[in-house]
Protein backbone atom coordinates (compact mmCIF):
# COMPACT_ATOMS: atom_id res chain seq x y z
CA UNK A 1 0.00 0.00 0.00
CA UNK A 2 1.25 3.36 -0.73
CA UNK A 3 2.65 4.91 2.60
CA UNK A 4 0.74 9.17 1.44
CA UNK A 5 -2.69 6.73 1.87
CA UNK A 6 -2.67 7.37 5.27
CA UNK A 7 -1.80 11.51 4.94
CA UNK A 8 -4.99 13.16 5.65
CA UNK A 9 -5.12 14.97 2.33
CA UNK A 10 -5.64 11.67 0.36
CA UNK A 11 -7.73 10.18 3.01
CA UNK A 12 -10.02 13.03 2.36
CA UNK A 13 -9.30 12.98 -1.47
CA UNK A 14 -10.90 9.81 -1.96
CA UNK A 15 -14.20 10.60 0.40
CA UNK A 16 -14.23 14.05 -1.90
CA UNK A 17 -14.44 11.64 -5.13
CA UNK A 18 -17.72 10.16 -4.55
CA UNK A 19 -19.52 14.02 -3.94
CA UNK A 20 -17.53 15.01 -7.42
CA UNK A 21 -19.01 12.50 -9.21
CA UNK A 22 -22.47 13.96 -8.23
CA UNK A 23 -21.41 16.73 -9.78
CA UNK A 24 -20.97 15.25 -12.84
CA UNK A 25 -24.34 14.58 -13.48
CA UNK A 26 -25.88 17.57 -12.53
CA UNK A 27 -28.78 19.22 -14.56
CA UNK A 28 -27.49 22.86 -16.75
CA UNK A 29 -29.33 24.53 -14.12
CA UNK A 30 -27.69 23.38 -11.17
CA UNK A 31 -24.27 23.71 -12.86
CA UNK A 32 -25.35 27.77 -13.65
CA UNK A 33 -26.58 28.05 -9.91
CA UNK A 34 -23.38 26.56 -8.75
CA UNK A 35 -21.49 28.78 -10.78
CA UNK A 36 -23.13 31.58 -10.34
CA UNK A 37 -22.26 31.45 -6.47
CA UNK A 38 -18.93 30.57 -6.42
CA UNK A 39 -17.89 33.45 -8.96
CA UNK A 40 -19.73 36.14 -6.59
CA UNK A 41 -17.99 34.85 -3.45
CA UNK A 42 -14.54 35.15 -5.76
CA UNK A 43 -15.54 38.62 -7.03
CA UNK A 44 -16.80 40.15 -3.46
CA UNK A 45 -13.31 39.05 -2.06
CA UNK A 46 -10.93 40.46 -5.42
CA UNK A 47 -12.79 43.26 -5.04
CA UNK A 48 -12.02 43.82 -1.50
CA UNK A 49 -8.33 42.28 -1.29
CA UNK A 50 -6.76 42.52 -5.24
CA UNK A 51 -5.74 45.46 -6.07
CA UNK A 52 -6.44 45.20 -9.90
CA UNK A 53 -9.68 44.32 -9.23
CA UNK A 54 -10.60 46.80 -6.62
CA UNK A 55 -9.73 49.36 -9.09
CA UNK A 56 -11.45 47.95 -12.21
CA UNK A 57 -14.46 48.01 -10.01
CA UNK A 58 -13.97 51.57 -8.82
CA UNK A 59 -12.96 53.09 -12.49
CA UNK A 60 -15.93 50.95 -14.45
CA UNK A 61 -18.75 51.15 -11.32
CA UNK A 62 -19.15 47.44 -11.48
CA UNK A 63 -21.71 45.79 -9.25
CA UNK A 64 -20.64 43.91 -6.32
CA UNK A 65 -22.35 41.14 -7.03
CA UNK A 66 -23.88 39.59 -10.18
CA UNK A 67 -27.76 38.86 -10.75
CA UNK A 68 -26.86 36.25 -13.05
CA UNK A 69 -23.90 34.62 -15.39
CA UNK A 70 -25.11 36.89 -18.20
CA UNK A 71 -24.91 39.80 -16.17
CA UNK A 72 -21.44 39.11 -15.13
CA UNK A 73 -20.64 38.16 -18.70
CA UNK A 74 -22.18 41.49 -20.12
CA UNK A 75 -20.61 43.78 -17.51
CA UNK A 76 -16.88 42.31 -16.62
CA UNK A 77 -14.58 43.00 -19.49
CA UNK A 78 -12.15 40.35 -20.42
CA UNK A 79 -8.74 39.92 -18.88
CA UNK A 80 -5.86 40.19 -21.56
CA UNK A 81 -3.01 37.92 -20.72
CA UNK A 82 -0.27 40.84 -21.01
CA UNK A 83 -1.79 42.26 -18.29
CA UNK A 84 -1.13 39.41 -15.55
CA UNK A 85 1.86 39.12 -17.06
CA UNK A 86 3.35 42.20 -16.49
CA UNK A 87 1.51 43.81 -13.15
CA UNK A 88 1.63 40.05 -11.63
CA UNK A 89 1.59 41.99 -7.87
CA UNK A 90 -1.64 43.65 -8.68
CA UNK A 91 -3.57 40.55 -8.89
CA UNK A 92 -2.18 38.46 -5.87
CA UNK A 93 -4.55 38.81 -3.22
CA UNK A 94 -3.61 40.94 0.20
CA UNK A 95 -4.82 37.77 1.97
CA UNK A 96 -3.52 34.77 -0.04
CA UNK A 97 -2.44 32.77 2.34
CA UNK A 98 -0.41 29.53 1.72
CA UNK A 99 0.52 28.44 -2.09
CA UNK A 100 2.83 28.51 -4.51
CA UNK A 101 3.88 29.95 -7.99
CA UNK A 102 3.35 28.44 -10.79
CA UNK A 103 5.36 29.44 -14.42
CA UNK A 104 4.41 29.28 -17.74
CA UNK A 105 5.39 30.65 -21.56
CA UNK A 106 6.42 27.36 -23.64
CA UNK A 107 2.87 28.09 -25.89
CA UNK A 108 3.23 31.80 -25.78
CA UNK A 109 7.03 32.24 -25.86
CA UNK A 110 6.75 34.20 -22.88
CA UNK A 111 7.31 33.17 -19.54
CA UNK A 112 4.66 33.83 -16.54
CA UNK A 113 3.98 33.25 -12.99
CA UNK A 114 0.78 33.01 -11.18
CA UNK A 115 0.24 32.15 -7.39
CA UNK A 116 -2.36 29.18 -6.55
CA UNK A 117 -3.47 28.57 -2.61
CA UNK A 118 -2.77 25.37 -1.23
CA UNK A 119 -6.70 24.73 -0.93
CA UNK A 120 -7.21 25.35 -4.65
CA UNK A 121 -4.73 23.25 -5.72
CA UNK A 122 -5.78 20.35 -3.70
CA UNK A 123 -9.65 20.88 -5.31
CA UNK A 124 -8.10 21.32 -9.36
CA UNK A 125 -5.99 17.66 -8.56
CA UNK A 126 -9.34 16.01 -7.00
CA UNK A 127 -11.07 16.89 -9.87
CA UNK A 128 -8.71 15.57 -11.90
CA UNK A 129 -8.54 11.99 -10.01
CA UNK A 130 -12.58 12.11 -10.47
CA UNK A 131 -11.81 12.24 -14.35
CA UNK A 132 -9.01 9.47 -14.23
CA UNK A 133 -11.55 7.25 -12.16
CA UNK A 134 -14.11 7.05 -15.14
CA UNK A 135 -11.30 5.42 -16.92
CA UNK A 136 -10.56 2.42 -13.70
CA UNK A 137 -7.23 4.42 -12.47
CA UNK A 138 -6.95 5.03 -8.49
CA UNK A 139 -5.60 7.82 -6.73
CA UNK A 140 -2.20 5.71 -5.88
CA UNK A 141 -1.95 3.85 -9.18
CA UNK A 142 1.21 3.59 -10.92
CA UNK A 143 1.73 6.50 -13.67
CA UNK A 144 4.51 6.97 -16.36
CA UNK A 145 5.78 10.37 -16.92
CA UNK A 146 7.17 11.04 -20.30
CA UNK A 147 7.34 14.79 -19.41
CA UNK A 148 10.15 17.32 -18.65
CA UNK A 149 11.54 19.05 -15.46
CA UNK A 150 11.56 22.73 -16.23
CA UNK A 151 11.88 23.49 -12.43
CA UNK A 152 15.49 21.82 -12.38
CA UNK A 153 16.61 24.63 -15.25
CA UNK A 154 16.38 27.31 -12.75
CA UNK A 155 19.61 28.95 -11.70
CA UNK A 156 21.74 28.39 -8.17
CA UNK A 157 19.88 26.71 -5.21
CA UNK A 158 16.28 26.87 -6.90
CA UNK A 159 17.62 24.73 -9.39
CA UNK A 160 19.44 22.25 -7.33
CA UNK A 161 16.78 21.79 -4.86
CA UNK A 162 14.30 20.99 -7.17
CA UNK A 163 16.78 18.51 -9.03
CA UNK A 164 16.71 16.99 -5.59
CA UNK A 165 13.12 17.04 -4.67
CA UNK A 166 11.55 15.75 -7.89
CA UNK A 167 12.79 12.12 -7.60
CA UNK A 168 11.89 11.96 -3.90
CA UNK A 169 8.27 13.29 -5.25
CA UNK A 170 8.19 10.96 -7.85
CA UNK A 171 9.03 8.01 -5.26
CA UNK A 172 6.52 8.59 -2.82
CA UNK A 173 3.32 9.37 -5.67
CA UNK A 174 3.92 6.05 -7.61
CA UNK A 175 4.79 7.81 -10.43
CA UNK A 176 8.21 6.49 -12.77
CA UNK A 177 9.58 10.05 -14.51
CA UNK A 178 11.19 9.85 -18.29
CA UNK A 179 12.54 12.27 -19.51
CA UNK A 180 11.18 13.75 -23.10
CA UNK A 181 14.06 16.09 -23.64
CA UNK A 182 15.54 12.74 -25.54
CA UNK A 183 13.76 11.35 -27.98
CA UNK A 184 15.61 9.57 -30.05
CA UNK A 185 15.59 5.88 -30.79
CA UNK A 186 17.42 4.41 -28.49
CA UNK A 187 16.24 6.40 -25.97
CA UNK A 188 12.59 5.24 -26.61
CA UNK A 189 13.17 1.71 -26.64
CA UNK A 190 15.18 2.81 -22.97
CA UNK A 191 11.81 4.19 -21.98
CA UNK A 192 10.12 1.29 -23.15
CA UNK A 193 12.30 -0.82 -20.92
CA UNK A 194 11.76 1.07 -17.72
CA UNK A 195 7.75 0.90 -18.18
CA UNK A 196 7.75 -2.41 -18.85
CA UNK A 197 9.42 -3.16 -15.27
CA UNK A 198 7.97 -0.38 -13.50
CA UNK A 199 4.14 -1.85 -14.33
CA UNK A 200 2.62 1.27 -14.23
CA UNK A 201 -1.56 1.41 -14.89
CA UNK A 202 -1.29 4.90 -16.59
CA UNK A 203 1.05 6.76 -18.70
CA UNK A 204 1.29 10.84 -18.88
CA UNK A 205 2.75 12.34 -22.10
CA UNK A 206 3.45 15.23 -23.98
CA UNK A 207 1.24 14.53 -27.26
CA UNK A 208 4.01 14.46 -29.48
CA UNK A 209 6.27 12.40 -26.89
CA UNK A 210 3.70 10.18 -26.28
CA UNK A 211 3.16 9.47 -30.50
CA UNK A 212 6.93 8.72 -30.59
CA UNK A 213 7.15 6.48 -27.94
CA UNK A 214 3.79 4.68 -29.25
CA UNK A 215 5.83 4.20 -33.01
CA UNK A 216 8.66 3.04 -31.27
CA UNK A 217 6.17 0.16 -29.43
CA UNK A 218 4.56 -0.90 -32.29
CA UNK A 219 7.66 -1.33 -34.23
CA UNK A 220 9.59 -3.24 -30.83
CA UNK A 221 5.97 -5.09 -30.19
CA UNK A 222 6.14 -3.48 -26.72
CA UNK A 223 3.81 -5.32 -23.88
CA UNK A 224 2.57 -4.13 -20.49
CA UNK A 225 -0.49 -5.85 -19.49
CA UNK A 226 -0.63 -3.35 -16.21
CA UNK A 227 -1.55 -0.86 -18.57
CA UNK A 228 -5.18 0.75 -18.65
CA UNK A 229 -4.84 4.30 -20.30
CA UNK A 230 -2.51 6.65 -22.28
CA UNK A 231 -3.19 10.31 -21.36
CA UNK A 232 -2.10 12.98 -23.37
CA UNK A 233 -1.67 16.98 -22.98
CA UNK A 234 -0.01 20.04 -23.79
CA UNK A 235 -0.16 19.77 -27.39
CA UNK A 236 -2.95 19.38 -29.64
CA UNK A 237 -3.76 15.41 -29.37
CA UNK A 238 -4.74 14.84 -33.62
CA UNK A 239 -6.77 11.98 -34.23
CA UNK A 240 -3.74 10.37 -36.05
CA UNK A 241 -1.71 10.54 -32.75
CA UNK A 242 -4.95 8.35 -30.97
CA UNK A 243 -4.85 6.03 -33.58
CA UNK A 244 -1.17 5.41 -33.40
CA UNK A 245 -1.29 5.35 -29.17
CA UNK A 246 -4.32 2.95 -28.90
CA UNK A 247 -2.57 0.68 -31.85
CA UNK A 248 1.08 0.31 -30.12
CA UNK A 249 -0.22 0.51 -26.43
CA UNK A 250 -4.06 -1.66 -26.69
CA UNK A 251 -5.77 0.72 -24.13
CA UNK A 252 -7.42 4.17 -24.49
CA UNK A 253 -5.73 7.04 -25.08
CA UNK A 254 -7.40 10.34 -23.95
CA UNK A 255 -7.00 14.05 -23.94
CA UNK A 256 -6.23 16.43 -20.88
CA UNK A 257 -6.06 20.35 -21.61
CA UNK A 258 -5.09 22.82 -18.80
CA UNK A 259 -2.40 25.13 -18.46
CA UNK A 260 0.24 26.37 -15.98
CA UNK A 261 -2.83 29.23 -14.74
CA UNK A 262 -5.67 27.08 -14.63
CA UNK A 263 -3.87 23.91 -13.64
CA UNK A 264 -6.08 20.96 -15.30
CA UNK A 265 -9.27 22.53 -16.45
CA UNK A 266 -10.84 19.48 -18.79
CA UNK A 267 -10.58 16.01 -19.33
CA UNK A 268 -11.87 13.45 -22.26
CA UNK A 269 -15.04 10.88 -20.71
CA UNK A 270 -15.61 7.50 -22.02
CA UNK A 271 -17.83 8.96 -24.55
CA UNK A 272 -15.22 10.40 -26.08
CA UNK A 273 -16.16 14.52 -25.11
CA UNK A 274 -13.37 16.51 -23.70
CA UNK A 275 -15.38 17.78 -20.53
CA UNK A 276 -14.93 21.16 -18.66
CA UNK A 277 -14.28 20.63 -14.90
CA UNK A 278 -17.41 23.34 -14.47
CA UNK A 279 -17.47 23.84 -10.62
CA UNK A 280 -14.11 24.93 -10.62
CA UNK A 281 -13.89 26.67 -14.10
CA UNK A 282 -16.69 28.65 -15.70
CA UNK A 283 -15.81 29.09 -19.43
CA UNK A 284 -16.59 30.91 -22.54
CA UNK A 285 -16.28 30.81 -26.01
CA UNK A 286 -16.71 34.21 -27.69
CA UNK A 287 -16.07 34.48 -31.72
CA UNK A 288 -13.50 35.80 -33.53
CA UNK A 289 -13.19 37.46 -36.47
CA UNK A 290 -11.37 34.99 -38.38
CA UNK A 291 -14.06 32.62 -37.72
CA UNK A 292 -12.72 30.43 -35.00
CA UNK A 293 -13.48 31.14 -30.62
CA UNK A 294 -11.07 32.28 -27.87
CA UNK A 295 -11.06 30.14 -25.15
CA UNK A 296 -11.75 33.00 -22.23
CA UNK A 297 -11.74 31.25 -18.29
CA UNK A 298 -12.87 32.19 -14.70
CA UNK A 299 -11.26 30.12 -12.24
CA UNK A 300 -13.73 29.70 -9.60
CA UNK A 301 -11.35 29.56 -6.74
CA UNK A 302 -8.58 31.52 -7.27
CA UNK A 303 -9.36 33.68 -4.41
CA UNK A 304 -5.54 34.18 -4.17
CA UNK A 305 -4.99 35.10 -7.42
CA UNK A 306 -7.84 36.15 -8.97
CA UNK A 307 -8.50 35.31 -12.72
CA UNK A 308 -11.86 36.22 -13.79
CA UNK A 309 -12.96 36.22 -17.33
CA UNK A 310 -8.85 35.46 -18.29
CA UNK A 311 -8.06 35.34 -22.32
CA UNK A 312 -5.93 32.13 -21.93
CA UNK A 313 -4.64 32.40 -25.21
CA UNK A 314 -6.10 28.85 -26.59
CA UNK A 315 -8.42 29.11 -29.92
CA UNK A 316 -10.74 26.41 -30.69
CA UNK A 317 -13.09 26.22 -33.81
CA UNK A 318 -15.89 25.00 -31.83
CA UNK A 319 -17.67 26.96 -29.23
CA UNK A 320 -18.58 25.42 -25.94
CA UNK A 321 -20.82 22.80 -26.20
CA UNK A 322 -23.74 22.81 -23.08
CA UNK A 323 -25.61 19.49 -22.15
CA UNK A 324 -28.33 19.31 -20.67
CA UNK A 325 -27.19 16.96 -18.21
CA UNK A 326 -23.18 16.86 -17.82
CA UNK A 327 -20.60 19.44 -17.81
CA UNK A 328 -20.03 21.45 -20.87
CA UNK A 329 -17.62 20.39 -23.44
CA UNK A 330 -14.58 21.79 -25.65
CA UNK A 331 -13.62 20.70 -28.99
CA UNK A 332 -10.17 21.09 -31.42
CA UNK A 333 -8.35 23.10 -29.00
CA UNK A 334 -5.11 25.05 -30.45
CA UNK A 335 -2.43 25.96 -27.89
CA UNK A 336 0.89 25.45 -28.26
CA UNK A 337 2.21 22.99 -31.44
CA UNK A 338 5.88 23.28 -31.44
CA UNK A 339 7.92 21.32 -34.17
CA UNK A 340 10.59 18.74 -32.86
CA UNK A 341 14.17 19.88 -33.83
CA UNK A 342 16.29 17.50 -35.72
CA UNK A 343 19.85 16.91 -34.43
CA UNK A 344 22.14 16.24 -36.20
CA UNK A 345 22.07 12.34 -36.11
CA UNK A 346 18.40 12.34 -37.24
CA UNK A 347 17.25 11.99 -34.04
CA UNK A 348 13.99 14.27 -33.02
CA UNK A 349 14.63 16.48 -29.85
CA UNK A 350 11.46 17.13 -28.11
CA UNK A 351 11.14 21.17 -28.23
CA UNK A 352 10.89 21.26 -24.33
CA UNK A 353 14.32 21.63 -23.78
CA UNK A 354 14.21 24.80 -25.33
CA UNK A 355 11.61 25.95 -23.95
CA UNK A 356 12.58 24.82 -19.99
CA UNK A 357 16.33 26.41 -20.81
CA UNK A 358 15.10 29.96 -21.89
CA UNK A 359 12.01 30.14 -19.87
CA UNK A 360 14.19 29.76 -16.81
CA UNK A 361 16.59 32.94 -17.53
CA UNK A 362 15.19 36.18 -16.13
CA UNK A 363 16.37 38.17 -18.69
CA UNK A 364 14.32 36.90 -21.19
CA UNK A 365 10.80 38.38 -22.24
CA UNK A 366 9.86 36.14 -24.61
CA UNK A 367 11.85 33.85 -27.66
CA UNK A 368 11.22 32.02 -31.30
CA UNK A 369 13.84 29.30 -32.53
CA UNK A 370 13.56 28.16 -35.89
CA UNK A 371 15.77 25.39 -37.53
CA UNK A 372 16.47 25.97 -40.78
CA UNK A 373 16.78 22.92 -43.55
CA UNK A 374 20.45 22.79 -43.61
CA UNK A 375 19.63 22.13 -39.55
CA UNK A 376 20.92 25.54 -38.24
CA UNK A 377 18.91 27.34 -35.14
CA UNK A 378 18.27 30.92 -35.60
CA UNK A 379 17.19 32.02 -31.85
CA UNK A 380 15.33 35.25 -31.70
CA UNK A 381 15.22 37.20 -27.83
CA UNK A 382 13.36 39.71 -26.48
CA UNK A 383 14.90 41.29 -23.20
CA UNK A 384 13.26 42.72 -20.02
CA UNK A 385 15.35 45.46 -19.59
CA UNK A 386 18.07 46.87 -21.85
CA UNK A 387 20.69 47.09 -18.76
CA UNK A 388 20.16 42.91 -18.28
CA UNK A 389 21.21 41.19 -20.80
CA UNK A 390 20.69 37.20 -21.19
CA UNK A 391 24.49 34.92 -21.43
CA UNK A 392 24.48 35.18 -25.15
CA UNK A 393 27.74 33.02 -25.76
CA UNK A 394 26.17 30.42 -22.72
CA UNK A 395 22.42 29.94 -24.57
CA UNK A 396 24.63 29.18 -27.85
CA UNK A 397 27.34 26.68 -26.76
CA UNK A 398 24.27 24.91 -24.89
CA UNK A 399 21.72 24.60 -27.89
CA UNK A 400 24.88 24.16 -30.33
CA UNK A 401 25.78 20.92 -27.78
CA UNK A 402 22.39 19.33 -28.24
CA UNK A 403 21.80 19.69 -32.03
CA UNK A 404 24.98 19.10 -33.47
CA UNK A 405 24.49 22.04 -35.54
CA UNK A 406 25.25 25.99 -36.10
CA UNK A 407 23.13 28.41 -33.79
CA UNK A 408 23.17 32.21 -33.93
CA UNK A 409 21.54 34.54 -31.12
CA UNK A 410 20.11 37.69 -31.96
CA UNK A 411 18.44 39.88 -29.56
CA UNK A 412 15.37 42.23 -30.39
CA UNK A 413 13.33 44.88 -29.43
CA UNK A 414 9.74 43.11 -29.97
CA UNK A 415 8.89 39.56 -31.64
CA UNK A 416 6.00 39.86 -33.63
CA UNK A 417 2.53 37.60 -32.62
CA UNK A 418 1.09 35.01 -34.21
CA UNK A 419 -3.13 35.05 -35.04
CA UNK A 420 -3.40 33.12 -32.18
CA UNK A 421 -1.27 34.79 -29.57
CA UNK A 422 -0.07 31.19 -29.24
CA UNK A 423 1.53 28.54 -30.71
CA UNK A 424 4.29 27.64 -32.70
CA UNK A 425 7.37 29.33 -31.41
CA UNK A 426 9.71 26.66 -32.02
CA UNK A 427 9.56 25.52 -35.59
CA UNK A 428 11.88 23.48 -37.98
CA UNK A 429 11.84 23.22 -42.17
CA UNK A 430 14.12 20.16 -41.39
CA UNK A 431 11.17 18.28 -39.04
CA UNK A 432 10.53 15.23 -41.38
CA UNK A 433 6.45 14.40 -42.34
CA UNK A 434 7.87 10.56 -41.64
CA UNK A 435 9.50 11.40 -37.88
CA UNK A 436 5.66 13.49 -36.78
CA UNK A 437 2.93 13.94 -39.99
CA UNK A 438 0.92 16.86 -39.22
CA UNK A 439 -2.90 17.09 -40.06
CA UNK A 440 -3.94 18.99 -43.11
Amino acid sequence: MNILSFLPRFRAAEKALAELETREAWTREQISAFQLFRLNQLWSDAILHTAHYRNLAKSRSLPGQFTSLEHFQATCPILDKNLVRTGQRDFLSEKAGAGDWYHSGGSTGKPASYFRSKEAHLEILRGRYCGHARWGIGIFDRWAFLWGHAESFSPGLKGAIARCKQPILDHLRSRLRISAYDLSSSSRRSDLELIAKFKPAAIYAYSTAGYLLAKEAKATGFQCPSLKLIVLTAEPVFPHIVKECEEAFGVPTIAEYGSAETGNLAIEWPDRTLRIQEDIFFVETPKREDGRYDIVVTILNSNAFPLIRYAIGDVTDHPIELHNIGFASLRNIAGRHQDLIIGKSGEPLYASWFEDLLEHDDAIRCYQVHQTKSGDLLVSLETKRSDVLPDVTKIQKRFAERVGYGVSVSLVEKLPSTPAGKHRWITSELANEKILPTPN
